[in-house]
């Protein structure tokens, strides 16, 4: 059982709620209309350029509609972020539902919104409005299951996990709301790429995020994958699933599911902060050049059973902390909807909530700042990485390309900590980041309780 699968049980167990991926589809709706014209699609982001913002649209605004989402897409921009991915949009089943409003990833129809989001021609316009701020935009998408009351039940049960007496199946025994797809079926296939298609063509998506990637066949992925980059070459493709053959099946980006751990691991109990480096190494060894990692300190999974960043991490300085920690090995970074308002209140995925995006306006500069020195610097991005050790409790990295040297040093305790600089870095002309302003030169450094610096050369 790997990472993905194994914490997903245990969360949902713990949590006594069933945390459900999304699937479904509308059969045989007719897709033949013209591809749009280049002008309406977003523009292409490579994986090592890309900064994801995953926008849960039912809590985004008082409405909780795509109209409503509209008004923060200038701030998500602002942030630094270019990669704008909707979870779930569609009509969400009401047998077995969960909640008052149900999981948006147990889905009635693929090729459907969800009415109380609005209408298709809200989702035009949308998509229009993210895509004239630059904005990529990524729709989730589930392939295993599907909600109950999903037309294929009925119509199709043969394309269902079924025991030997019949009985549709469910994925897992913790995921009752919801019916497990049987991928031996090639009508099956053929329906969900058609229902993909019917985003890209009609509706201007320019990407998708494969929720439970590692629990549908890899040869689907590589058809359905291989399919959509015909009808648009420059598709974003991000997998949520942690094995290296989704890169095969042609995704740009797989998660870093042995990153988030980790950082629970330093910072919640006190490893040492090498780990990070090591699980940074283990988890991009096997990704092809042009590939990464989608990085995270929280997502909807985690921010709804394990707490805020704030709260898993201990406090606002530590969740900072560990932010800077997962942009300095790096790899893709994620920005969940609202982790930048500070917004203490847990998200859940089964009833209305709002964000108070004007909480704490301290730490949506935290995330803005700390983005905009991801996106300035390329070594930042992509420049080798070596790990000079300093002290166990300091993360301690240097980025550096053919043009330019990136230091960070991060203390993940809550002490402060006083430490000797590499060698190097003591004879080296360094400028603060975040701040424009030279460094003096000097051969030790004290960080406060989860203090940071990012330097540039």
């Amino acid at each position: 059982m790997n990472f993905l699968l194994g914490h997903l049980i245990t969360r949902r167990l713990r949590s006594g709620l069933l945390l459900v991926l999304l699937a479904g589809a509308g059969c045989g709706k007719d897709e033949a209309r013209p591809t749009p014209p280049p002008a309406s699609a977003g523009p292409a982001v490579a994986a090592s350029e890309a900064v994801v913002y995953e926008a849960f649209v039912r809590a985004a605004s008082a409405a909780g509609t795509f109209e409503g989402l509209i008004p923060r897409l200038d701030s998500i921009k602002s942030l630094g972020c270019n990669v704008l991915w909707l979870m779930p949009i569609h009509p969400i089943g009401q047998l077995r539902r969960v909640g008052s409003k149900g999981s948006p990833y147990s889905v009635r129809d693929y090729t459907a919104p969800h009415p109380d989001l609005g209408d298709l021609a809200a989702f035009d316009r949308l998509v229009a409005a993210a895509h004239q701020r630059g904005l990529v935009v990524v729709l989730d998408w589930v392939a295993n299951h599907t909600s109950w009351d999903h037309a294929w039940i009925t119509q199709h049960p043969d394309w269902y996990t079924r025991d030997a007496s019949g009985t549709i199946q469910s994925p897992l025994p913790a995921w009752q709301d919801v019916a497990d797809l049987n991928y031996s079926q090639p009508a099956l296939r053929r329906e969900m790429i058609r229902a993909m298609r019917f985003w890209v063509q009609r509706h201007g998506v320019d990407g998708f995020r494969l929720d439970a990637a590692d629990m549908v066949p890899d040869s689907f992925w590589k058809e359905a994958l291989d399919s959509l980059n015909r009808v648009r070459p420059n598709l974003f493709w991000l997998a949520e699933g942690g094995s290296p053959s989704h890169y095969a099946s042609g995704a740009h980006l797989i998660y870093g599911w042995e990153f988030y751990p980790a950082l629970a691991q330093v910072f919640r109990q006190n490893a040492d902060a090498s780990l990070l480096g090591t699980t940074h190494a283990r988890e991009l060894q096997n990704a092809p050049l042009g590939r990464y990692r989608l990085r995270f300190t929280t997502n909807h999974d985690f921010s709804f059973t394990d707490g805020t960043p704030p709260e898993w991490y201990g406090s606002a300085a530590a969740a900072q902390a560990a932010f800077v920690a997962t942009l300095a090995y790096g790899a893709t970074p994620l920005v969940y909807n609202g982790q930048e308002a500070g917004d203490p209140a847990r998200l859940s995925l089964f009833e209305k909530q709002t964000i108070r995006w004007e909480y704490s306006p301290a730490t949506t500069r935290f995330y803005r700042r700390l983005l905009k020195a991801h996106n300035e610097l390329p070594a930042l991005r992509t420049g080798t990485v070596s790990t000079p050790p300093v002290a166990p409790g300091i993360v301690s990295v240097l980025r550096a390309n053919a043009q330019q040297r990136v230091a960070v040093l991060v203390n993940v305790r809550s002490q402060a900590t006083t430490l000797t600089l590499p060698a190097a870095w003591q004879s080296t002309a360094w400028v603060d980041a975040l701040s424009g302003q030279a460094v003096p030169a000097t051969a030790s450094l004290t960080l406060p309780a989860y203090g940071y610096v990012v330097w540039k050369n």
